[in-house]
Protein backbone atom coordinates (compact mmCIF):
# COMPACT_ATOMS: atom_id res chain seq x y z
CA UNK A 1 0.00 0.00 0.00
CA UNK A 2 1.31 3.24 -1.00
CA UNK A 3 2.02 6.15 1.67
CA UNK A 4 -0.88 8.47 -0.21
CA UNK A 5 -3.21 5.43 0.10
CA UNK A 6 -2.30 4.73 3.73
CA UNK A 7 -2.82 8.69 4.79
CA UNK A 8 -6.13 8.65 3.08
CA UNK A 9 -6.87 5.37 5.29
CA UNK A 10 -5.99 6.14 8.19
CA UNK A 11 -7.94 10.02 7.72
CA UNK A 12 -10.99 8.16 7.39
CA UNK A 13 -10.43 6.04 10.43
CA UNK A 14 -8.99 9.52 12.58
CA UNK A 15 -10.91 12.30 11.23
CA UNK A 16 -8.90 15.56 12.13
CA UNK A 17 -9.80 17.51 15.13
CA UNK A 18 -12.66 20.26 15.28
CA UNK A 19 -10.30 22.93 16.39
CA UNK A 20 -10.56 25.94 14.01
CA UNK A 21 -13.68 28.19 13.42
CA UNK A 22 -13.14 26.72 9.66
CA UNK A 23 -12.98 23.25 10.44
CA UNK A 24 -15.94 23.89 12.85
CA UNK A 25 -17.87 25.37 9.94
CA UNK A 26 -16.94 22.61 7.36
CA UNK A 27 -18.02 20.09 9.61
CA UNK A 28 -21.46 21.61 10.32
CA UNK A 29 -22.19 22.93 6.98
CA UNK A 30 -21.18 19.19 5.51
CA UNK A 31 -23.56 17.49 8.32
CA UNK A 32 -26.54 19.86 7.87
CA UNK A 33 -26.60 19.32 3.96
CA UNK A 34 -26.31 15.75 4.72
CA UNK A 35 -29.31 15.75 7.43
CA UNK A 36 -31.57 17.77 5.30
CA UNK A 37 -30.93 16.46 1.96
CA UNK A 38 -31.23 11.93 3.17
CA UNK A 39 -34.11 12.76 5.54
CA UNK A 40 -36.20 14.68 2.75
CA UNK A 41 -35.18 12.53 0.03
CA UNK A 42 -35.49 8.92 1.67
CA UNK A 43 -38.88 10.02 2.93
CA UNK A 44 -39.80 10.93 -0.66
CA UNK A 45 -38.65 7.94 -2.33
CA UNK A 46 -39.80 5.79 0.46
CA UNK A 47 -43.35 7.49 0.38
CA UNK A 48 -43.89 7.18 -3.29
CA UNK A 49 -42.23 3.82 -4.07
CA UNK A 50 -41.63 2.79 -7.65
CA UNK A 51 -43.33 5.88 -8.76
CA UNK A 52 -40.59 8.04 -7.19
CA UNK A 53 -38.63 7.71 -10.56
CA UNK A 54 -41.21 9.44 -12.35
CA UNK A 55 -41.65 12.13 -9.80
CA UNK A 56 -38.01 12.68 -9.26
CA UNK A 57 -38.16 14.05 -12.81
CA UNK A 58 -40.67 16.80 -12.52
CA UNK A 59 -39.78 20.46 -12.69
CA UNK A 60 -42.49 21.33 -10.21
CA UNK A 61 -42.04 18.16 -7.64
CA UNK A 62 -37.60 19.27 -7.82
CA UNK A 63 -38.64 22.80 -7.41
CA UNK A 64 -40.81 22.06 -3.29
CA UNK A 65 -37.87 19.48 -3.03
CA UNK A 66 -35.17 22.17 -3.07
CA UNK A 67 -37.22 24.39 -0.87
CA UNK A 68 -37.58 21.92 1.53
CA UNK A 69 -34.27 20.81 1.53
CA UNK A 70 -33.05 24.53 1.51
CA UNK A 71 -35.04 25.44 4.56
CA UNK A 72 -34.32 22.55 6.21
CA UNK A 73 -30.53 22.84 6.08
CA UNK A 74 -30.86 26.42 7.77
CA UNK A 75 -32.51 24.97 10.63
CA UNK A 76 -30.07 22.08 11.14
CA UNK A 77 -27.37 24.18 10.50
CA UNK A 78 -28.38 26.75 13.94
CA UNK A 79 -29.69 23.08 16.17
CA UNK A 80 -26.09 21.69 15.17
CA UNK A 81 -24.18 25.56 16.40
CA UNK A 82 -26.80 25.05 19.61
CA UNK A 83 -25.33 21.58 20.77
CA UNK A 84 -21.46 22.76 19.25
CA UNK A 85 -22.63 25.85 22.40
CA UNK A 86 -22.98 23.14 24.50
CA UNK A 87 -20.03 21.51 23.77
CA UNK A 88 -18.09 24.45 24.22
CA UNK A 89 -19.47 26.53 27.10
CA UNK A 90 -18.01 24.40 29.88
CA UNK A 91 -14.63 25.64 28.36
CA UNK A 92 -15.55 29.22 28.38
CA UNK A 93 -16.34 31.90 31.86
CA UNK A 94 -19.46 32.71 32.49
CA UNK A 95 -19.13 35.97 31.67
CA UNK A 96 -17.81 34.89 28.06
CA UNK A 97 -20.59 32.81 27.18
CA UNK A 98 -22.54 36.04 25.35
CA UNK A 99 -19.29 36.49 23.37
CA UNK A 100 -19.42 32.79 22.72
CA UNK A 101 -22.97 32.89 21.13
CA UNK A 102 -22.45 36.14 19.39
CA UNK A 103 -19.11 34.63 17.33
CA UNK A 104 -21.37 31.62 16.93
CA UNK A 105 -24.09 33.48 15.53
CA UNK A 106 -21.43 35.20 12.93
CA UNK A 107 -20.33 31.57 12.28
CA UNK A 108 -24.43 30.85 11.31
CA UNK A 109 -24.55 34.04 9.35
CA UNK A 110 -21.16 33.08 7.27
CA UNK A 111 -22.09 29.46 6.08
CA UNK A 112 -25.79 30.60 5.17
CA UNK A 113 -23.81 33.75 3.11
CA UNK A 114 -21.36 31.27 1.72
CA UNK A 115 -23.75 29.18 -0.16
CA UNK A 116 -25.70 29.96 -3.19
CA UNK A 117 -28.82 31.47 -3.04
CA UNK A 118 -31.72 29.31 -3.73
CA UNK A 119 -34.20 30.54 -6.19
CA UNK A 120 -36.92 31.06 -3.58
CA UNK A 121 -34.42 33.08 -1.36
CA UNK A 122 -33.85 35.82 -3.43
CA UNK A 123 -34.65 37.83 -0.30
CA UNK A 124 -31.09 36.32 1.32
CA UNK A 125 -31.67 34.75 4.58
CA UNK A 126 -31.88 37.87 7.11
CA UNK A 127 -34.94 36.26 8.66
CA UNK A 128 -33.18 32.76 9.30
CA UNK A 129 -29.91 34.42 10.73
CA UNK A 130 -32.48 36.74 13.22
CA UNK A 131 -34.53 34.24 14.25
CA UNK A 132 -31.38 31.42 15.09
CA UNK A 133 -29.50 34.39 17.07
CA UNK A 134 -33.24 34.27 18.98
CA UNK A 135 -33.05 30.62 19.62
CA UNK A 136 -29.25 30.93 20.75
CA UNK A 137 -29.10 33.55 22.76
CA UNK A 138 -32.35 31.13 25.00
CA UNK A 139 -30.14 28.19 25.11
CA UNK A 140 -26.89 30.13 25.68
CA UNK A 141 -29.11 31.09 28.90
CA UNK A 142 -30.41 27.89 29.98
CA UNK A 143 -29.54 24.42 30.56
CA UNK A 144 -27.18 22.92 28.24
CA UNK A 145 -29.11 21.42 24.95
CA UNK A 146 -28.83 17.64 24.00
CA UNK A 147 -29.31 16.29 20.90
CA UNK A 148 -33.19 15.08 21.39
CA UNK A 149 -33.53 18.53 23.21
CA UNK A 150 -33.08 19.75 19.63
CA UNK A 151 -33.52 17.09 16.35
CA UNK A 152 -37.81 17.93 17.00
CA UNK A 153 -37.36 21.40 15.85
CA UNK A 154 -35.03 20.85 13.05
CA UNK A 155 -38.19 17.65 12.45
CA UNK A 156 -40.75 19.81 12.45
CA UNK A 157 -39.12 22.81 9.27
CA UNK A 158 -38.36 19.26 7.44
CA UNK A 159 -42.14 18.21 7.79
CA UNK A 160 -43.76 21.18 6.91
CA UNK A 161 -41.73 21.66 4.06
CA UNK A 162 -41.72 18.23 2.14
CA UNK A 163 -43.17 18.08 -0.80
CA UNK A 164 -45.83 15.64 -0.46
CA UNK A 165 -49.38 16.98 0.22
CA UNK A 166 -50.39 17.22 3.73
CA UNK A 167 -52.80 14.95 3.63
CA UNK A 168 -51.14 12.08 2.41
CA UNK A 169 -47.91 12.48 5.05
CA UNK A 170 -50.31 13.12 7.96
CA UNK A 171 -49.75 9.90 9.57
CA UNK A 172 -46.04 9.73 8.77
CA UNK A 173 -45.18 12.40 11.05
CA UNK A 174 -43.36 10.34 13.82
CA UNK A 175 -41.29 8.77 11.17
CA UNK A 176 -39.84 12.01 9.63
CA UNK A 177 -39.10 13.22 13.64
CA UNK A 178 -37.46 9.39 13.93
CA UNK A 179 -35.09 9.80 10.59
CA UNK A 180 -34.48 13.44 12.15
CA UNK A 181 -33.96 11.85 15.25
CA UNK A 182 -31.74 9.70 14.45
CA UNK A 183 -29.23 11.93 12.15
CA UNK A 184 -28.84 14.45 14.63
CA UNK A 185 -28.00 11.90 17.51
CA UNK A 186 -24.95 10.74 15.09
CA UNK A 187 -23.65 13.98 14.16
CA UNK A 188 -23.57 14.89 17.74
CA UNK A 189 -21.77 12.09 18.52
CA UNK A 190 -19.48 12.56 15.90
CA UNK A 191 -18.86 16.04 17.36
CA UNK A 192 -18.14 15.15 20.44
CA UNK A 193 -15.11 12.53 19.24
CA UNK A 194 -13.62 15.48 17.13
CA UNK A 195 -14.32 18.56 18.92
CA UNK A 196 -11.37 20.07 20.60
CA UNK A 197 -13.09 22.38 22.59
CA UNK A 198 -10.40 24.25 24.66
CA UNK A 199 -8.52 25.46 21.74
CA UNK A 200 -11.82 26.07 19.67
CA UNK A 201 -13.38 27.86 22.39
CA UNK A 202 -10.27 30.10 22.64
CA UNK A 203 -10.38 30.94 18.66
CA UNK A 204 -14.54 31.90 18.82
CA UNK A 205 -13.46 34.08 21.48
CA UNK A 206 -10.16 35.70 19.87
Amino acid sequence: MSASVLRRVISRLRPARIATADALGTFLQERASLIAQKCAIDYCRGKTGLASYALFTEKPFLDALDVCRWETFAVVLGDLIILAETALRPHVEAGERERLCEALVTLHARILGSMPLPAHRSQGWEDAATSFAVRLKAAGEGAPRQALDVADHSAKRLFDTLPIHSSYRELDEEVVYGAVRFRMIAVNQELQRRIAPAELASELLA
